[in-house]
């Protein structure tokens, strides 16, 4: 039974209400070796919480939307669910995923598209930027007061038609660790602007302010931080995300015998396509093209392959992604980066090949 026919018997909301229980902060990725398709399995998609999971009851959850609008607005599930929906598929990855590192999923999305909501509410022609609020809560550094978990958009990306508020996860409901019962998703931005548990969106003006925003100490977090060339440092905030591939096959510090080995692996990149995959077997001295698996789409990933004529010795595999604006992923990270974000550079992965037939492990 889904969570819908669930929600939709008689006493369906206190039900699930029991379900949806606290639990500890989690700091969740799989190997994206396991992944055998284009879209991530439901039980293999990352987690990443600031705050625990929130208690949260279908039979008092509302969406609120306030701010500069004309009509305030409060949403229960139901009302979501009977408003018009959009599906795409698209890549969440975390901000400070390592480089080679699995903290990015591609899945199937359903939802409402934000515009649709925010025009309802009559969103006001001086609006600048959106606060989304989660449902979660606490304290993001030692010296800063325990609040809820939030984020600000600019109203152009909310008004963008791939801008969902997300209830579906690859045909089912949103699971509770990725932000049931509604999130916000923004395809081809980092992750942690797609807040979970969504409760509160409240429009801005030129002259608002987000106390929340400042008071928790979320505006001093998720920057980009980078000195010129004269030693100045310049803060921007994270946005769209970098052009990026991985080696998901064979894993780092594998042991080969000798033989032809299917290479295989995911690249992404914000709101363009990719445009193709190199593969290098010398630490990127040398690189061939890889074949791509499918045809390209805006923000969803796309799994690459390279048939390799593996030889005795030591190798260095890598794989460097570039999209049709022209984006390069960086062979190394950029030495003037003062921040630990967007680590997008090529990720070394150490193979061993030896003639012998047990050398595999």
């Amino acid at each position: 039974m889904t969570r819908r026919e669930l929600f939709l018997l008689p006493g369906g909301s206190s039900m699930l209400a029991q379900v949806l229980g606290l639990s500890e902060p989690q700091n969740l990725s799989f190997p994206l070796e396991g992944i055998e398709a284009s879209l991530t399995p439901t039980e293999l998609f990352f987690v990443r919480d600031h705050f625990s999971e929130p208690e949260l009851s279908l039979s008092t959850w509302r969406l609120k939307i306030e701010g500069r609008v004309r009509r305030p607005v409060e949403l229960s599930l139901a009302d979501i669910l009977e408003s018009p929906t959009k599906e795409l598929e698209a890549v969440l990855e975390c901000a400070g995923n390592p480089a080679g590192g699995s903290a990015a999923s591609n899945a199937l999305w359903q939802g409402v598209p934000l515009a649709h909501l925010l025009d309802q509410a009559g969103v006001g022609s001086d609006s600048v930027a959106v606060l989304l609020e989660g449902a979660d809560r606490g304290r993001l550094m030692h010296a800063f007061p325990a609040l809820p978990y939030c984020q600000m958009v600019p109203v152009e990306k909310c008004l963008r038609p791939e801008s969902l508020l997300a209830f579906k996860l690859n045909g089912r409901f949103l699971p509770r660790q990725n932000g049931f019962p509604a999130r916000a998703l923004f395809p081809g931005w980092y992750g942690m602007d797609s807040v979970k548990w969504l409760e509160r969106i409240v429009v801005l003006g030129p002259s608002d302010r987000a106390p929340d925003f400042q008071s928790s100490g979320m505006n001093r977090v998720y920057n980009r931080m980078a000195k010129s060339a004269t030693g100045e440092l310049k803060v921007t905030r994270l946005t769209e995300i970098q052009v990026r591939s991985a080696v998901a096959w064979p894993a780092d510090n594998t042991r080969l015998p000798v033989g032809r080995y299917q290479i295989r692996g995911f690249a992404w990149t914000g709101s363009g396509r990719i445009r193709g995959v190199g593969f290098s077997a010398d630490g990127g001295q040398t690189w061939i093209p890889a074949q791509l698996e499918s045809r390209a789409k805006p923000f969803a990933w796309i799994r690459w392959k390279f048939m390799w004529s593996a030889t005795p010795g030591e190798h260095t595999l890598m794989s460097r992604a570039t999209d049709d604006a022209g984006h390069e992923q960086p062979l190394n990270r950029d030495p003037m980066r003062t921040d630990a974000y967007e680590l997008n550079f090529c990720a070394p992965v150490r193979c061993s090949v030896r003639r012998n037939a047990n050398a595999l492990r």
